[in-house]
């Protein structure tokens, strides 16, 4: 998936709940997780030796992990130690991203310089409906490559760009809520804690 050019790499974050998947075979799993960390080190980000830095294109964007309280992560019923920067630890070019793992998913919040029109332009985005109860602009949408129904984001507008909640099924795990209500659910505690 492309945005005028750039990877916007969000297929390759679906990868990231196979590591986590239960009741596989620790063998598969090692071989999912070197697969993922291949397509998205291969496929998003440049070749970087040594410690991990930020991208060019990242600068300047609001960091979620740094700045959402752990009290509110965890008063969403996720586990404030399991905190992920990027994908699979990679930061990613032009988005700053923070997941957390709850018993059944995985909430993620992106930061991002681009807007709500890029996603209405986005020809792999769809079901994109208003999301009023987060706040004027706000919207669910879901991927195209995302046939099982298994992930659903708010994107919500701020000066920056936009603030995209995410929620991906993990893998084999009974859904106990709808994921665009819960997504909804979540990004209206996560707002007043997120930019204008």
């Amino acid at each position: 998936m492309q945005w005028g050019g750039t990877d916007r790499c969000w297929g390759a974050s679906n990868t990231v709940s196979g590591p986590r998947m239960r009741g596989s075979a620790v063998g598969v799993r090692g071989a999912v997780v070197l697969v993922a960390a291949a397509l998205v080190v291969g496929g998003c980000s440049s070749t970087v030796e040594g410690h991990a830095v930020r991208p060019d294109g990242a600068d300047g964007l609001f960091d979620p992990c740094s700045a959402i309280p752990d009290e509110v992560i965890s008063g969403l019923g996720a586990d404030v130690a399991s905190e992920e920067t990027g994908i699979l630890g990679v930061r990613q070019g032009e988005f700053e991203i923070c997941t957390w793992m709850s018993d059944w998913y995985q909430l993620g919040v992106w930061s991002t310089f681009h807007t709500l029109d890029d996603v209405r332009r986005n020809p792999n985005d769809t079901d994109i409906r208003d999301a009023p109860a987060v706040g004027a602009g706000a919207i669910t949408f879901r991927e195209r490559r995302d046939v099982d129904g298994n992930l659903c984001m708010v994107a919500i507008p701020v000066q920056q760009g936009a603030i995209f909640v995410r929620i991906d099924a993990l893998f084999g795990e009974t859904h106990k809520e709808e994921l665009c209500e819960l997504a909804t659910r979540q990004a209206v505690v996560l707002r007043p804690h997120l930019p204008n």
